[in-house]
Formats: structure tokens, sequence, C-alpha cells
């Protein structure tokens, strides 16, 4: 059967797409599952808060029509209690009910001593409630012993039977008080209670009033009835959360705080919210309003569990087809691909076995072990070739060294005794050449021997190998119309190979007589700081344009110059080799090759 054919039934059987869309559709169902929930939960909490601040909020607007009516009924008691203290309450309370002729309002009669203390009421829950718990109201009883009544800025809601109600305060005497609390019962269906039974909500909602006390804050819950309970009990029982342990209480967290939190436990979501996002001590006469919401996740989380089951199943069904097709792959397709490139790799032949395949991979293959054949006689005519030429570059050195050697001596000898002073100048340009020749010869000597010596790092001197490589350039520099100037100031030990170090100096200077401006000078720089030496080679000369590439090998700047174009790429490696940073820049006109050595 032809690959092509193989490759089609592998395609019908490319289960991982569905695998890729499963995975796509379950996050993407997940992350609108998470924002889903995440806008049903916001709605939820901007519904109550929204329901409990209005309920808050608008209920004063229910006594505004009624305040001078209330002045003339806390007037009369007064005046009635001034004249009889040891007066009937619920009988004066039903005086004066009468006399005004009370249908949509309804109060309450209260005698407080001089401990703040309700001693005689007509509503027996706020029996010997201690009103210090009130904010405004000790305030308010002290400033009426100036003879006047006083009114509360803050309509409050009973803890005990919910209904809201305005305060008024005077003076009976120095040690005794009167305290009148006004109901509309007209507003029933506005307080919290009912607000929040009548919200279309499946949701448990808990609404809790917190304040502050002497010794911290405490907190009672606004919705629940405590006909069995009076005022000064239900204060009593009230947990005391101390200003530095406020963290500890999510109610008084989020009511100081403005902290909304959330719990999820057993399918069972608890929002913690504040109903106003600031202290409303001064509107409310306590510090804050939390609300307490539980949303029930149960059917939604249990969705999810199945659409995370099915998921779970389709991935075993994905991974069965999966393993199938891994088989047939393995061995129709893997297994002979990866054995023709083990024989690549290894540089041998394809196994004969393969090779009875009856598709375009047994072709391969056949042609893979023709093209063997006829690349490993290539190869061998190539490496009898490459060994020829080495060995005749290293026959062509070893024969130049020993003339070489004579034209240097000679040389000497003519400078020696030559007493024609007018021969000094091609005198001097035979010693460049020879040289320069000197120095091409031991490149090329470091080139063909790099691979096969060991070039061995020791203590070597810059200062002192410096000086002997700028003699040594001193004549190539002069008859070339440049000068050579060193800026060094004392000995700097490195850890190099002499003759690399050498190698790396001789090849910067040059190329900066090759490719310097004439009558310039050419500057060496050795400059020492705490843990570095750092050498530098500044020539005048045209910006050398390809500084990313200026080092590798074959590489030359200015092709009409001829040369090798190995000796930066030989100082590369050198530098490689030995841990050396190098960088090329230009500033004000020079060229300038920096390598940066450790000291030792």
């Amino acid at each position: 059967m032809k690959l092509r054919y193989q490759l089609y039934i592998f395609i019908l059987f490319l289960s991982a797409i569905l695998f890729f869309v499963l995975t796509i559709n379950y996050i993407s169902y997940k992350n609108q599952y998470d924002e889903d929930l995440k806008r049903f939960v916001n709605s939820e909490v901007r519904l109550h808060k929204k329901a409990i601040s209005n309920s808050i909020l608008n209920r004063s607007i229910e006594f505004n029509d009624a305040g001078d009516l209330f002045l003339n009924i806390a007037n009369d008691a007064l005046i009635l209690l001034k004249k009889d203290s040891s007066r009937d309450l619920d009988e004066l309370k039903l005086f004066l009910k009468k006399k005004y002729n009370l249908k949509n309002y309804d109060f309450e009669l209260y005698l407080i001593d001089k401990s703040y203390v309700i001693y005689k009421t007509t509503d027996l829950k706020d029996l010997n409630f201690d009103l210090t718990n009130i904010s405004d109201a000790k305030a308010l009883m002290n400033k009426s012993l100036d003879g006047n009544i006083y009114f509360s800025k803050f309509i409050n809601s009973d803890p005990i039977n919910l209904e809201y109600r305005l305060y008024a305060y005077s003076s009976l005497s120095k040690d005794k008080f009167l305290e009148l609390s006004f109901i509309n019962t007209q507003i029933k269906n506005s307080s919290i209670s009912f607000v929040v039974e009548n919200l279309q909500s499946n949701n448990s909602v808990r609404v809790y009033r917190v304040f502050k006390n002497k010794d911290g804050y405490s907190y009672y819950n606004l919705l629940k009835k405590l006909e069995d309970e009076t005022k000064k009990s239900l204060y009593d029982s009230l947990d005391i959360i101390e200003n530095s342990n406020i963290t500890s209480s999510a109610i008084v967290n989020s009511a100081i705080n403005f902290a909304q939190t959330q719990n999820l436990e057993s399918n069972l979501l608890t929002i913690t919210a504040p109903i106003f996002d600031k202290n409303m001590f001064q509107f409310l006469g306590f510090e804050n309003v939390v609300m307490e919401l539980e949303i029930d996740l149960s059917n939604r989380v249990e969705f999810l569990k199945d659409i995370k089951n099915l998921y779970i199943g389709s991935l075993f069904v994905i991974v069965f087809i999966l393993f199938l097709i891994f088989i047939f792959v393995q061995n129709r397709f893997t297994k002979p691909i990866e054995t023709i490139l083990k024989s690549i790799k290894e540089s041998k032949k394809v196994e004969e076995e393969l090779l009875t395949y009856n598709n375009e991979l047994s072709k391969i293959a056949k042609k893979y072990n023709v093209l063997y054949d006829k690349f490993t006689n290539e190869l061998e005519q190539n490496s009898n070739l490459l060994r020829e030429n080495k060995k005749f570059i290293a026959d062509t050195v070893h024969q130049i060294r020993t003339p070489l050697t004579n034209i240097l001596m000679n040389s000497e000898m003519i400078k020696k005794f030559q007493k024609d002073s007018s021969m000094n100048t091609f005198i001097e340009q035979i010693d460049a050449s020879i040289n320069m020749l000197s120095n091409s010869y031991e490149d090329l000597s470091y080139l063909l021997t790099s691979d096969t010596i060991s070039y061995k790092p020791k203590k070597v001197d810059l200062k002192a190998s410096l000086i002997e490589r700028i003699n040594f350039f001193s004549t190539i520099s002069k008859v070339n119309f440049k000068k050579i100037e060193a800026q060094i100031d004392k000995s700097i030990y490195v850890y190099i190979n002499d003759i690399e170090l050498e190698r790396i100096i001789d090849n910067n200077l040059s190329n900066a007589i090759k490719y310097g401006y004439k009558d310039k000078t050419i500057d060496v720089a050795l400059i020492e700081n705490e843990k570095e030496a750092i050498l530098e080679f500044r020539s005048f000369g045209n910006e050398i344009k390809n500084k990313d590439i200026i080092f590798n090998k074959n590489h030359r700047e200015d092709e009409a110059k001829r040369g090798l174009g190995l000796g930066l790429f030989m100082v590369s490696n050198i530098c490689i080799k030995n841990s050396i940073r190098y960088d090329v820049y230009y500033k004000k006109g020079q060229n300038i090759f920096r390598y940066i050595f450790k000291k030792i």
C-alpha cells in the first residue's frame, strides 16, 4: 500500500481534534459558568443592598409631616408628669391618644433615672434598659436640662419588634428624664424585614446593625423579632468585638473596613457585604448595616460536575482511540522512519528488511542506499585530497621557515655592515616585508597546529608582551607611514598561552597598519581596574560597517585589500577559549578593538 493511502487512513483516526474541541468547549463553558455565576451573585448582592439601603434611608420621610404633632404630645406629657410624677403612664398614654385622636401614629412613654436606666415604661420590653447604649440618648437627655424638648436626629429600628421609631427627650428634674418613642403605624410595609421578605429571591438573607460601644463593636440581627426577650437582655447577650480584633469578625470587619467577603461551603455561598461604603454614624446613629446573603449553588455545581464527568469520559475514549492510532503509526510509519534516520546518523546503509516494504518509505530507503554508496566514495576521495592539501600546506610552511630564517640573518648582516645611509630606506622595506611574512607564517603555523597541539595557559606579563610585539611591528608601521604609540603604565599579569596572546596582539596591529589612515598614529592602551585588564587597539580609519560579522571566518572588511580573512576569526576563537571578552566600536574617528582579561 502506498504511503499516501496510509496517511488517508491516519487522518480518519485523528481523534486528537475531538480532544482539542472538547477541551475548548469545556474551558469555554467553565469560563462562561464562572462569569454567569459572578454576574448572578453580583446582581443578587446589588438587589438586596439597594432594597435594604432604600428602606433605611427613606424611613425619615414617613415622619416628616408629624413633627408638630409629636412635639405637642411630648410637651403635654412633660407638663402632666411634672405636675404629678407618680401618674400612671398607661393612663397618660391613653389620655394623650384620645386628646390628639391618634389613628396613624402610636407612642410609648419612658421614665429614666439619673443613671440613664429606664425604670418605668409603657413598653415593658424596654424596662431596665441602659440608654447609654444608644448613641445620642445620653447627650440629648443632658441637653434637655435646659427645659427644652429634643428629638433624636435618627429614626431607629427597634430590635425587639422591628418597628421604626423616632425618640424625644426632656427632663422632669435634675435626676429624672422623660423619653417618648413615636411610631408611624402606616410604614410597617417599608420595614427592612418586609422589604427582604418580598424580594423576588430564593436566597436566605440576614441583616445586621453594627454599632460602637465603650469597649468596641457589637451587632444584632435587624430581621429577627424577639417577642420573648427584652432590650436589656438582648444588649447584654451581644458579643463585644474589640477594636484590635475587628478582622476576627466577618460582620464587624465588613461594616468598619467596608470589606466584602465570600465563603463557599457545601455548595452554599455566603456573602458578607456592607450596605453602605462609608461610616454612617452621622446619618443613622450607628456605624453601618451589614448583609449576610446565602446563595445555594447545589444545582449549578451538580450540573458542572455532570459536564466535567462527560468531559473526562470523552477523554478516556479519545485516549484509547489515540493509542490505537499510535500503534498503527508506530508500526507502519515511525519505526521505518527511525530506522532510516538512524542509518543516516550512523552513516551506514538501511537494513534490508525495510527495503521489502511496498511503499514510499522503502523507495526512499533504496534511494538513500544508492546515494550513500555514491557519497561514501566521494567522501573518501575528498578526504584524500584534504589530507594531501593539508600536508602540502604544512610542507610549504616548513619549507618557508629555513629561507625565511636565512633572509632574516642576512638582513641583520646587511644592516650591521652597510655604511651607505641612503640604503636604509630599502633595508627597512626589506625588514618590514620579512616581518609581515614572518607574521603570516606564525598565523599559518598556529592554524595548522591548533587542533593537534595543546596550547596550555600560563602566567604572562601583558606589558612585556605588548612592548615586544610593538617593537616587532615598528618597522612595518614605519614603511606604511604610521606610528605605533603605547600607553602602558605597569606590568599586569594574566593567565594565557604566550603564543595565543601573540596572535591576538599581532593580528590587531597588522589590521591597524593595513586599514588605518596614513600619517596617523596607532594607539595601544593597557588599562587596569580592580579585577580586570583592558587592552585596546585604536586606529584612525573608515568606520567598520559590519561589526557583527567582522570576527567571522573568511570575512574581509575591504575586499580590495588581499588577505586570508582568518586573522580575527582566529582571535575570536582564542578569546572564547580563554574567557576573554572582546568588542569593537567606533569613536572620534577611531576604530577601537577592546579585549578584557581577568587579572591573576
